[in-house]
């Protein structure tokens, strides 16, 4: 990999047309895929959460037709998500109430990640290939569970989708030498989608070889507090506000209410038998993850609504294994992608009903970083062709979608 010149000159400046063309292709795909963002959603947990706060309460003041997925005490609710994405749309709510257009706030935040995501991408690499930045972002935006999430809504993903978000311009942060900023945006991560959190140690790999990647010194020697405090202090008073948030609901700061939400018989069965995350769960959901494919029936395909392989979803993934000799970024945004994964992996439930794998998001930023690097040696049709794939494929999945589950 060739290093840049300096942290700023190889990321996306915003007078770049092609950038802001790329964004407005990704909002008109969600916009006319979903017929419009200005709506809320089904499942608009965090609209009723938004409005318990400014009512000063934790549980919620007004009880949601549709309940799911949420801890119930006695006859209070209460939502079991991180609380983050509720303050984004706490100004809306007073005036908007129930029709506040929490689809819209989500999409417009999943587009400052994909952003985020392109002007990260130009930092790493230093490039002006407008055409591989490009495939990457599309494919973060496009080819992964964000082109169906981000125009859907609902709890699950506005959780999911806000948290990447958060992620990405913390890595971005991290990429410019931001080391506080960084563990701020950590910090919200802990807030909306801890899973997400594991993006830490890159973070501090990247702003601690900020330098060094760029052609200067190593970083061997250099003091590591201040880097360190920038990272623990702003995250480790997030934990801290999230245990008191959970100790304030339900009397334990690591009780976040899932023990208290109604679960079908199976799912109720296996959690019993094995605990919310064990090993016993890690054959079937790296199936899902790598193998399955979608259903044949009455003689056409149909999404496997279990989620499908991200090889079908996400070729684009596959360009990390492009042969090379791999830099110790890539190796490193594989492994934290692996990290980030593990407790999806092994997680009772492999995120049902969903396209593609809308939990492998929490980490998909940095297997994308790993598969741009392979993206710069493959042949340019095919990595064209990959993000193509992806592109339609999630296409698919949004129609899918819209047309079965959007109420």
């Amino acid at each position: 990999m060739t290093p840049p010149a300096s942290a700023s000159s190889g990321a996306a400046r915003p007078r770049d047309w092609t950038l802001w063309l790329l964004l407005g292709a990704i909002f008109a795909a969600w916009w006319f895929g979903s017929g419009g963002l200005l709506r809320s959603s089904h499942w608009a947990h965090y609209i009723y959460l938004a409005d318990a706060f400014l009512n000063g309460h934790l549980h919620l003041v007004h009880v949601p037709n549709d309940a799911g997925d949420m801890a119930r005490i006695g006859d209070k609710l209460y939502v079991v998500f991180g609380p983050f994405p509720a303050l984004l749309l706490m100004p809306l709510v007073p005036f908007l109430q129930r029709g506040t257009p929490d689809v819209l706030v989500l999409s417009l935040t999943a587009l400052a990640g994909a952003w985020a995501f392109h002007g990260l991408l130009a930092t790493l690499h230093g490039s002006r290939d407008r055409t591989l930045l490009a495939c990457a972002t599309l494919t973060f935006a496009l080819g992964t569970a964000m082109h169906y999430g981000a125009p859907m809504g609902n709890v699950w993903l506005h959780a999911q989708i806000t948290a990447t978000a958060l992620q990405v311009f913390a890595l971005l942060a991290a990429a410019n030498g931001r080391a506080w900023t960084t563990g701020v945006l950590l910090g919200l991560t802990v807030l909306t989608r801890s899973t997400t959190t594991l993006a830490l140690p890159f973070a501090a790999w990247l702003l601690w070889t900020r330098e060094e990647r760029e052609g200067g010194e190593p970083a061997k020697g250099r003091p590591w507090l201040p880097l360190a405090l920038a990272l623990l202090v702003p995250v480790g008073l997030a934990a801290a506000l999230h245990g008191a948030y959970n100790w304030a609901r339900f009397g334990s700061p690591l009780d976040a209410g899932y023990h208290y939400i109604l679960m079908g018989p199976e799912f109720e069965a296996l959690v019993k038998q094995y605990g919310r995350f064990s090993l016993h769960f890690l054959p079937q959901n790296l199936y899902g993850w790598l193998l399955r494919p979608p259903i044949w029936q009455n003689g056409y395909f149909h999404p496997d609504p279990h989620g499908m392989s991200l090889l079908l979803t996400t070729p684009y993934l596959l360009l990390a294994l492009w042969p090379r000799k791999w830099s110790r970024l890539e190796v490193f945004a594989l492994v934290s992608f692996a990290l980030i994964s593990l407790p999806s992996l092994l997680y009772y439930n492999d995120g049902w009903v969903h396209f593609g794998q809308r939990f492998a998001l929490d980490g998909i930023a940095l297997g994308l970083i790993a598969a741009s690097h392979g993206a710069q040696r493959a042949p340019k049709a095919l990595v064209i062709a990959l993000t193509a794939w992806g592109v339609v494929v999630g296409a698919w999945g949004l129609q899918w979608f819209a047309g079965n589950f959007l109420h």
